[in-house]
């Protein structure tokens, strides 16, 4: 019973092992504003977490634009 209140303190201030660096944020939160048209604040939340995700699985998003233009057959 006396390590239910010390388990509870570290586990309120242990820093998460999922979170994302500074600069992993920010530059999904910049892509984020840079996509057209505008995303609404849910969307825009949903691709960063995204984007987040992408970024701390080893797999860097694609870079650019996909192109529609280009021939299929």
């Amino acid at each position: 019973m006396k390590l239910v209140p010390i388990v509870c303190l570290v586990l309120v201030f242990a820093t998460p092992a999922f979170a994302a660096p500074q600069w992993v944020e920010s530059a999904c939160w910049r892509a984020a504003n840079r996509v057209l048209p505008a995303l609404t604040a849910r969307e825009r939340e949903a691709y960063i977490a995204n984007c987040i995700a992408d970024w701390t699985a080893g797999t860097p998003p694609p870079s650019g634009r996909k192109s529609y233009d280009r021939n299929r057959y």
